[in-house]
């Protein structure tokens, strides 16, 4: 069965990773030599066929499902305008200072399921903020809706393809208006009986430390754990036993197990008619059904239910499986269920682990019970390192320490206790439940300051730059082998294998050569250069007031991608949110050596002024600012500070947000010097800028505008777009390429992230480059 599970999970993953849903020819030659094989020799190797029978199944499969996915989106008529929506939010409301975030399943004038916030609205000196919503309302909303996008750069958070995983159709914002208004509500539903029992437990877990963590535990419900609490976990590879997981799904249910079996067994009667086994396994079934439904049924607790009843059924039905079958079956059901939840990360560990808990297990069984935990909990943590690498790229290296003290506490006090603390709210024993819940809040109290003191080693987090996914998988491998079976006899050569990886000399950047990373952040400007000893970074995108901030969500997990921790020099090109708004994470994550900026007295942080005629050389690059002049009278946009980065054969020109008044300044000024291969588009490519006389000054074969999708100063203008057509210029966009790289040496290669790793589920821009440029 194991076997079976594995080469259908292989179709699934092989459909996963296409770039389109179309079947080239390829893969049409790889199904027709498939089946060709499983009609000659199924008589003689039926086992062979199967299993190829199954990659295919397994292929078709995942492709059907995507196809019905991607075939429900919302049609291009409803989207960038206002329409009037009825529908019915499916599940929990997250409900923030400044919005409501909730998923609407619409039911007129189209069928889809929605992702939407509905923002609290400032109007003079009044606040109104968004009403109270509840799962199984029925509302008609005014809706502007959007299709699906996200950022796309190395190292960050692909929301896309989470947003594929979760069956969302499109994503968009409640307008005001007095349409908005309440039909009518459910009377019962699952959903509404978890928002049911957060609202009672609000009052108490409020004023509880860790009440958000206590009520994600409860009914799975993240929306309360606070920003430092969730950074604290994912810094130490806890983040896994913060939520309702299936190690604690599989606890709870054995422990009834066990306990059922325990006072069963004290009355003989009973064990005549029943046997205690079967018994615990029946009481097991149901307490994982009952707890994975108050977590609403999301798809780690599916998983988690359906792994706990495969073990239970066998048990019911006396048969002695091997647990590798039991494991396989388990793994089956789950891809038949949902094939998707190969885009979860959650789907991964979580197999994952259990299969390296079921092998670690059977080793040293001849050893005491001490020895095997001790094993037990090294071999965990040490393999849960290659798939933590893969997915964030990066490892925590106290993992083993931080997870062998939290799992115990998340295991036998917290868990516990919270639920205990919920069943004992609800029968109205009010002092024991209020003293429960302050058990299990002081227990992660005392566990946050150990996790505090691991947090604080700089050697604690270790990354590996994604120099390519071929170097990734190897890695994964080969860390993989060093925990195969002794009769392999593969560890040795491994372990040898990623010293090498790890120590080799990391590819370093020639001198008189430069990389030039212009990161996709939307409406915004994020530029990472880099030379062969040295690192700069230009402006740091927007933050925004609900809190999100490119320079935690995209810039700094590209900088940690890179290995980068220390930036020789940021320059803030002017004080607008979209160029600067990143810049206080970046300080808190970063040292860094020197701060410029046209507006320094407007910065919250220690920083001098950018001046034309200011230069520097590193590893034989030069950098020029030619503007913002203390002898001119410009202002706002036009006072940004200008930068051109130059080797011997090429240069990039980075112009901030200057306007028709600036360029006109730096053409008179330093029309000769302006000359570039590649510019960045003035102010986002916006029509008060990119003037014909600029355009002939700098002369660039290549502008890159960094812009928002459909953005809504519709940036880059079509004035603008027109006149680099006219002028030959080739327009490379971030909204359509994501990350744009730029390699400066003896030529100039480019890569855009969008099309490197393209997947059927990513949005793409019918645009074509060549990605070598002589």
């Amino acid at each position: 069965m194991l076997i079976y599970a594995i080469n259908f999970l292989f179709g699934v993953c092989w459909f996963a990773l296409k770039n389109t849903l179309q079947i080239s020819v390829v893969e049409w030659g790889l199904i027709f030599a498939v089946f060709l094989a499983i009609f000659t020799t199924f008589k003689r190797y039926k086992s062979f066929s199967l299993n190829l029978m199954l990659v295919v199944l397994g292929f078709a499969w995942m492709g059907f499902v995507s196809t019905q996915v991607i075939n429900s989106k919302v049609a291009n008529d409803y989207l960038y305008k206002p329409i009037l929506v009825k529908g019915e939010i499916v599940e929990l409301p997250e409900t923030t200072a400044h919005s409501t975030k909730f998923i609407f399943q619409a039911h007129h004038p189209f069928k889809g399921r929605l992702k939407l916030a509905w923002y609290s609205n400032r109007y003079k000196d009044t606040l109104t903020k968004s009403p109270d919503l509840h799962v199984g309302d029925i509302w008609q909303l005014k809706l502007k809706l959007k299709p699906n996008n996200g950022y796309q750069n190395l190292g960050g958070f692909d929301y896309e393809r989470w947003l594929f995983y979760k069956r969302i159709n499109a994503t968009g914002y409640v307008r005001h208006s007095n349409d908005n208004q309440r039909i009518n509500t459910q009377n019962f539903s699952i959903d509404k009986l978890r928002q049911n029992i957060r609202y009672a437990l609000l009052p108490i877990l409020k004023t509880k430390e860790f009440g958000g963590v206590i009520n994600a535990l409860i009914i799975g419900d993240r929306s309360l754990i606070t920003d430092s609490q969730w950074s604290l976990f994912k810094s130490t590879n806890t983040t896994h036993l913060s939520v309702i997981s299936g190690l604690h799904i599989g606890l709870i249910s054995g422990f009834i197990f066990l306990l059922t079996q325990f006072f069963w067994r004290c009355c003989s009667r009973l064990m005549l008619i029943i046997p205690a086994q079967i018994v615990g396994a029946y009481s097991g079934i149901v307490v994982a059904f009952l707890y994975a439904l108050v977590a609403g049924f999301s798809v780690p607790t599916i998983r988690a239910f359906i792994m706990a009843s495969v073990v239970f059924v066998a048990i019911i039905l006396r048969r002695h499986h091997d647990i590798w079958q039991l494991y396989g079956s388990a793994l089956l059901l789950v891809l038949i269920y949902d094939p998707l939840s190969v885009f979860s990360v959650g789907f991964w560990l979580s197999f994952y682990m259990v299969a390296v808990i079921i092998y670690g297990v059977k080793q040293h069984q001849e050893k005491s019970w001490l020895y095997r935990l001790i094993y037990l909990q090294i071999l965990v943590s040490f393999a849960s390192l290659p798939l933590t690498i893969w997915f964030f790229s990066y490892a925590t290296v106290l993992s083993s320490i931080a997870n062998s003290i939290a799992i115990p506490v998340f295991s036998f006090i917290t868990t516990p206790l919270s639920l205990v603390g919920a069943l004992l709210f609800f029968m109205d024993f009010g002092y024991l439940s209020q003293l429960s819940f302050s058990i299990a809040n002081e227990s992660l109290v005392y566990l946050s300051m150990v996790l505090e003191q691991l947090q604080q080693f700089d050697f604690n987090q270790w990354h590996y730059t994604q120099t390519s996914r071929i170097d990734m998988l190897i890695f994964v491998v080969l860390a993989l082998l060093v925990i195969a079976p002794k009769a392999l006899k593969f560890r040795q050569i491994a372990i040898f294998a990623i010293i090498l990886m790890l120590f080799a000399p990391e590819a370093q950047i020639d001198k008189n050569s430069m990389l030039v990373s212009v990161l996709d952040v939307g409406h915004g400007l994020a530029v990472v250069v880099q030379t062969r000893n040295h690192t700069l970074l230009f402006d740091t995108g927007a933050k925004y007031p609900s809190g999100f901030n490119l320079g935690q969500s995209v810039i700094t997990p590209y900088l940690r991608a890179k290995r980068i921790q220390h930036l020789d020099k940021i320059i803030i090109s002017h004080n607008s949110n979209d160029h600067s708004g990143g810049l206080s994470n970046i300080l808190e994550n970063f040292a860094v050596g020197e701060i410029l900026t046209s507006t320094p007295e407007k910065l919250k942080t220690k920083a001098s002024g950018c001046q034309s005629g200011q230069h520097w050389q590193w590893d034989g690059v030069r950098f020029e600012i030619f503007n913002p002049d203390r002898n001119i009278n410009l202002h706002n946009n036009n006072a940004s500070c200008v930068l051109k980065i130059s080797n011997d054969k090429y240069s990039i020109l980075l112009t901030g947000d200057i306007e028709k008044k600036a360029e006109h300044h730096l053409v008179e000024n330093y029309q000769k010097k302006l000359s570039s291969t590649v510019m960045l588009a003035p102010h986002h490519g916006s029509k008060t800028s990119s003037t014909q006389a600029f355009l002939n000054a700098v002369s660039p074969s290549i502008v890159v505008a960094s812009s928002g999708f459909k953005n809504y100063f519709q940036h880059p203008a079509n004035v603008v777009i027109k006149r680099y057509q006219s002028n030959r210029i080739k327009l490379m966009q971030t909204s359509c390429s994501g990350e744009i790289e730029f390699f400066f040496g003896n030529t100039i290669n480019i890569k855009e992230y969008r099309k490197t790793f393209a997947r059927y589920y990513l949005r793409q821009c019918n645009t074509d480059f060549n990605n070598q440029y002589n």
